[in-house]
């Protein structure tokens, strides 16, 4: 028979197993919560020289091979100042940043162990070998526990493709990058160029993982002398090359087809557009969605309009960047200036869809399709005046007076 104390004690014993785990494991869950602070740790200088200020403050004034850790971040410079009870530490002269794939170096830099930032001053540059971005500017502001960083001053973004010739240059007036994210926002009289293509707006978002750029506010691109706009803009890059540009609210595509003697200029609105280029970084298409219209006409006859109207719209192009295909949806209708062999005319057409094919800048062929509506007017040919016709007439001779008798 089991004894009652002893049964008493190995109840207390089993009830008290549950009460110890329980609160292990609420420990390990408050010290996940609330992480071991983490601060600067002198590592190594050729000269420490320490000095009590007037207030009764301890300052170490450190030259040579500066050296100082946090977390996994090395921080080197030639001369640092080092007050201690405030936790602030100012390193000068060829100051260096390093983390695992990534640098910043500075003229200056600033400590605060309360805010756990880095503020530099002169020349900042920031890279990442591994992202292959790079930042510039005059002033930032680094924080090393975000692994965020403020840039004003000038500030630069760029991205090295090493597929493609040319680089991606984002500018404005401030600039921050948060690498957990691995985003950059640019802020204010912003410029986006790569290879042909240079764009504006107020602010602008890049994602160097999905080559993602938004821009926003007032967007306006140009492709080199084409151009797009819209109440926003977003663009796709792949790793050689821009691929896509999407345009939303207002948009407004503008298109020069150059020709032998004159060049043909397209307009293309509605509340949406998308841009698809090929690999060589030519027009391959242009999307319109929603009260959709499109002028096409050469420069010296602005007269020749050949308009669309519809809710979808294709504008298709060759291998030479012509335009050689639109096809509208919805309630489409047409306005074309057809050029054959017996003659001229203006085709006015409504349907469910309409094709145009063009070639060597000139509409050929109309296709309707469905509910179809419209007639074809011949045009008389153009005349020319007389050759003559500016010159002046020539003055006859005035009448002889005749004297009376």
């Amino acid at each position: 028979m089991t004894d009652p104390a002893k049964r008493g004690n190995a109840q207390h014993l089993f009830m008290r197993r549950p009460m110890q785990k329980t609160f292990m494991i609420i420990l390990v869950l408050l010290t996940m919560a609330f992480p071991k602070s983490t601060d600067l740790i002198l590592k190594s200088a050729n000269s420490d020289v320490n000095t009590m200020s007037k207030d009764g403050e301890m300052i170490s004034t450190l030259t040579g091979n500066v050296v100082f850790l946090y977390d996994d971040a090395v921080i080197k410079s030639q001369n640092a100042k080092w007050w201690k009870s405030r936790g602030t530490v100012s390193f000068s002269d060829n100051v260096r940043v390093t983390r695992p794939n990534q640098t910043i170096t500075s003229d200056r830099m600033d400590y605060d162990k309360n805010k756990k930032w880095l503020i530099a001053d002169g020349r900042l540059d920031f890279y990442d070998v591994k992202e292959r971005v790079k930042l510039k500017g005059d002033h930032g502001t680094y924080y090393l526990d975000k692994k965020f960083l403020v840039v004003e001053g000038h500030p630069q973004f760029i991205f090295y493709d090493t597929a493609a010739h040319d680089t991606l240059d984002i500018r404005g007036k401030k600039m921050t990058y948060d690498d957990s994210i691995k985003k950059a926002s640019v802020y204010e009289n912003v410029t986006v160029s790569k290879g042909k293509l240079f764009t504006r707006s107020e602010a602008a978002f890049y994602y160097p993982d999905s080559g993602r750029a938004l821009l926003r506010q007032i967007p306006r691109i140009a492709y080199e002398t084409d151009s797009l706009s819209g109440d926003s803009v977003d663009l796709m890059f792949t790793k050689k090359h821009l691929q896509r540009v999407k345009v939303k609210g207002s948009s407004h595509g503008q298109y020069k087809e150059y020709g032998a003697s004159d060049t043909t200029l397209t307009h293309l609105l509605g509340d949406s557009i998308s841009m698809f280029l090929t690999d060589s970084g030519k027009i391959d298409s242009m999307w319109a969605f929603g009260n959709v219209k499109s002028k096409y006409y050469p420069i010296k006859n602005p007269l020749a309009t050949n308009e669309a109207y519809g809710k979808l719209m294709t504008v298709s192009f060759n291998a030479h960047g012509e335009v050689s295909r639109v096809k509208v949806w919805g309630n489409a209708r047409s306005i074309y200036n057809v050029e054959e062999k017996d003659g001229r005319g203006r085709n006015e057409a409504s349907g469910d869809s309409i094709t145009v094919s063009f070639a060597k800048g000139k509409a050929t062929h109309v296709k309707l399709s469905g509910s179809v509506r419209g007639f074809y007017a011949p045009q008389p040919a153009p005349t020319r005046p007389p050759a003559d016709s500016n010159i002046r007439e020539k003055a006859k001779p005035a009448a002889k007076k005749e004297t009376p008798p």
